[in-house]
């Protein structure tokens, strides 16, 4: 199922609305159909999700600690917009 860039960042920014953060994973998997793998889907999400950071839509959280996406590597979340500490 092809899923166009405007869903992937309307799927997380619904998903954000919903809960105080959100792994990547769980878009990736409502994104994904039935059968489908739903890791594919994980670098489009980081990259819709920067655009959305850049806007100033969202957050990324490692460690429960706001950090940029440039350069991230690891496990990370995605929040509503966060002021930095």
């Amino acid at each position: 199922m092809a899923v166009a860039d405007s869903e992937v960042r309307d799927e997380i920014v619904r998903q954000i609305a919903q809960e105080k953060s959100v792994a990547p994973r769980d878009v990736a998997q409502a994104l994904a159909g039935d059968g489908e793998d739903w890791r594919k889907y994980l670098p489009r999400i980081r990259a819709e999700a920067t655009v959305l950071y850049h806007a100033g839509e969202l957050s990324f959280l490692r460690k429960r600690k706001l950090v940029p996406p440039e350069g991230l590597k690891g496990i990370y979340r995605l929040s509503k917009p966060v002021d930095a500490e």
